[in-house]
């Protein structure tokens, strides 16, 4: 099945590498006026119309967006759709505007799906998607990275679905060339690149929105919710709870860590928001200099701010329905708002007596920017972070 599946995705690859993208897009822009629009989500290639929705229930929390009707303030994806109300063309945006576009293409019960660089004019994924007679997928089947060319690539993967009533089986596997994998990341400059298998094999099962995890005797051995159930085969979004005080929830849990590091004489505290999972680290250093002031010399045991992980979600909901950027807390676009609970949160814990004036408390990503330093102006006494302002 592994050497089927390459061929059939070869196929797929060498039917499109000299296809006219460009051409193609025009005439369906120029064409095509049912569309659709979706903000978020742009760790995922092509937003909330993957051809498959395994990425995306395996990564967890993260959201492939939401789809908006008022576009006056922007927008991440555009989507285009034919006459039978399939989806057949998405733009993706970025920080200096059209990104990539996906092509969607049909052919009975099957849709082949292309992920185009439209910068490098070149072709960065394919998959092909195999439906049942109900509209269901039952096979899909894909290839990344195809920088140099489909002979380069190093990995592909098949998804295999099963519907047991109510229930829905999958079987992630995902093969790799080691040798090829090693040459590829090497080409892109990677270093210490770990050993890795040929094949990885994942069983999952989802009832409701609880995605489970399986072992090879069908046990359950770990399960989280996810964002969608499934409906004859098709995703049905799951409201999660919208009014969750979820700001509240963040200054109560930081009163617990902070009375648990009570005793400890901590110089700086860092809350690291690389993702919306948020954490806490502290220092107790006093020296000037970058084991101070930078969170990778810290010794201390991170310690993160949601203990129930269902408030990650209904955080993420509502940092969305502010109109910030859940990829990026600090920098991304419209990050005012996380920026100034987090900023009056700080202030009233000081207010409070559970975070002395004399220790510093930097919010920021593990990549400091001018944001990071904005926020740590007006939640800091000028004098405490002036070795954090002079040494970056």
């Amino acid at each position: 099945m592994r050497i089927v599946t390459m061929l059939q995705l070869q196929e797929v690859y060498e039917k499109y590498k000299n296809f006219d993208f460009i051409g193609y897009y025009n005439e369906i822009v120029q064409n095509n006026t049912n569309n659709k629009y979706s903000k978020g989500g742009l760790s995922f290639p092509a937003g909330i119309y993957a051809p498959s929705y395994v990425q995306e229930m395996r990564i967890g929390n993260c959201n492939v967006g939401k789809e908006i009707k008022n576009i006056k303030n922007g927008y991440d994806f555009k989507y285009y759709f034919d006459e039978n109300n399939r989806i057949i063309l998405s733009e993706k945006y970025g920080e200096f505007g059209l990104g990539a576009l996906n092509f969607y293409f049909y052919s009975g019960n099957v849709c082949e799906y292309v992920h185009f660089v439209f910068a490098q004019q070149k072709i960065y994924s394919i998959s092909k998607s195999y439906y049942d007679d109900s509209g269901r997928i039952v096979r899909h089947i894909q290839i990344d990275a195809l920088y140099f060319g489909f002979d380069e690539a190093y990995q592909y993967e098949e998804h295999l679905f099963r519907y047991d009533n109510d229930d829905t089986y999958i079987t992630h596997n995902k093969y790799s060339d080691p040798i090829k994998m090693h040459k590829m990341l090497k080409k892109l400059g990677f270093k210490n690149i770990e050993e890795s298998t040929g094949i990885n094999s994942t069983n999952m099962m989802i009832k409701e929105n609880i995605l489970y995890y399986l072992n090879e005797e069908g046990n359950v051995t770990s399960f989280y919710p996810i964002r969608f159930k499934l409906v004859d085969g098709k995703k049905v979004e799951v409201p999660l709870p919208k009014k969750i005080p979820v700001f509240k929830i963040i200054k109560e849990n930081m009163i617990k860590i902070l009375s648990k590091w009570e005793n400890i004489d901590k110089s700086v505290i860092w809350i690291l928001c690389e993702s919306t999972d948020l954490s806490m680290q502290y220092t107790t250093l006093k020296e000037d200099g970058e084991e101070k002031w930078n969170i990778a010399f810290y010794n201390s045991e991170e310690e993160e701010i949601f203990i129930d992980k269902s408030h990650i979600q209904a955080f993420e909901d509502l940092l969305f329905n502010s109109g910030c950027d859940i990829d990026d807390l600090i920098d991304g676009d419209e990050y005012d708002y996380f920026k100034n609970k987090m900023i009056k949160i700080i202030k009233e814990l000081r207010k409070e007596g559970y975070l002395k004036d004399e220790t510093a408390v930097i919010i920021s990503t593990l990549e400091i920017s001018n944001t990071t330093f904005d926020i740590a102006k007006k939640i800091n006494k000028k004098e405490v972070i002036k070795g954090f302002l002079e040494s970056f």
